[in-house]
């Protein structure tokens, strides 16, 4: 593919040290945080560009209320199944978090508070380009919102808040997209380990 941008050395900067903040819980988070790393010193600033094949580092944002009790989710133009809102890295981004912030945005029309490190690595199928690109490296973030009603974009199908006990059902019925359980535990974690911290 050409013409391709090129990430700024403060992005790329910025992705070493997200990379080295994920989480390290399970031995899949410390193998993922691990390979990200070694790919991203192999291949430098054109990982975070959807030029890079077979693989390439995308954001996401876990968008919740501040109870962390409802989630907003868009059916995917694509795939046709609820995600959270998510997608490339643009020249605009300054920071990893700032392009899961502004994906949420995009997709969405809400804006919040973006937890600073990452809730999850997530390694899954890429649907920009099969083929070609086979993984896509999700940079996974908790986002607290106010559950404001969302604005569709043109690249879903359907957007709207979910209360998360809802989503095993909707899980069971083959309509979530694959990962969106985790990612939603994990983000509701931290945002309650961060509601619940004491103020310093």
């Amino acid at each position: 593919m050409t013409g391709a941008w090129q990430p700024a050395q403060s992005l790329l900067d910025d992705t070493r040290r997200t990379l080295a903040m994920a989480p390290q819980d399970t031995p899949q988070d410390r193998f993922e945080a691990a390979a990200w790393a070694a790919l991203l010193a192999q291949r430098g600033p054109e990982l975070l560009t959807r030029a890079c094949a077979p693989s390439h580092l995308t954001a996401s944002a876990v968008v919740l209320d501040p109870a962390a009790g409802s989630t907003c989710l868009v059916l995917h133009g694509r795939i046709g199944l609820w995600v959270q809102p998510g997608g490339h890295l643009e020249p605009g981004d300054s920071t990893v978090a700032a392009g899961a912030a502004r994906e949420a945005r995009e997709e969405t029309g809400i804006e919040g508070r973006i937890l600073a490190a990452p809730v999850l690595l997530s390694r899954h199928q890429a649907p920009c380009r099969p083929g070609v690109v086979d993984w896509h490296l999700d940079v996974q973030y908790a986002l607290i919102a106010d559950p404001v009603a969302p604005r569709l974009s043109p690249e879903s199908r359907d957007v709207a808040w979910w209360p998360v006990t809802a989503l095993a059902d909707l899980d069971a019925r083959g309509e979530l997209a694959c990962g969106v359980l985790e990612s939603v535990r994990r983000a509701r974690a931290r945002v309650l380990a961060e509601i619940t911290r004491p103020a310093s």
